[in-house]
């Protein structure tokens, strides 16, 4: 990773969920095909990091959703964040005041686009058990 680079995390939606698998190091492959330096992937999560010098963020994203989709056959969309905004994310502790139990689940979201004002936080799902 060059001094200049920008270390980046691609969040990658529908990679090894619903019959959409994909081996790691295949995955890892396709962003080395781009040319992106220092890639490494999280377990099976699909999550991949890797490391490029500075540009258009959106631009990148695109590009990269463009490589996946010519060489797996379908969409995948991707977020991406850098390391230091998905350190902020934990550093505020989103749920300290929240009262965990054993029927809920928490999660943070990252979205592409600003949700806009209908969304509240926290968002609450309903429960789909029966």
């Amino acid at each position: 990773m060059g001094n200049e680079d920008i270390e980046y995390i691609a969040l990658l939606r529908g990679v090894n969920v619903g019959g959409r698998t994909v081996r790691m190091e295949v995955l890892r492959g396709l962003f080395r095909e781009l040319g992106l330096a220092d890639v490494r992937s999280y377990i099976q999560s699909g999550n991949v990091f890797f490391a490029c010098p500075p540009g258009g963020r959106a631009r990148l994203a695109a590009h990269i959703e463009g490589h996946l989709a010519r060489r797996l056959g379908y969409e995948v969309p991707v977020i991406l964040r850098t390391v230091p905004e998905l350190a902020r994310v934990i550093a505020r502790d989103p749920f300290r005041d929240v009262v965990v139990t054993r029927d809920m689940r928490l999660c943070v979201v990252f979205a592409a686009e600003p949700l806009g004002r209908c969304w509240t936080k926290p968002f609450q799902a309903e429960s789909r058990r029966a």
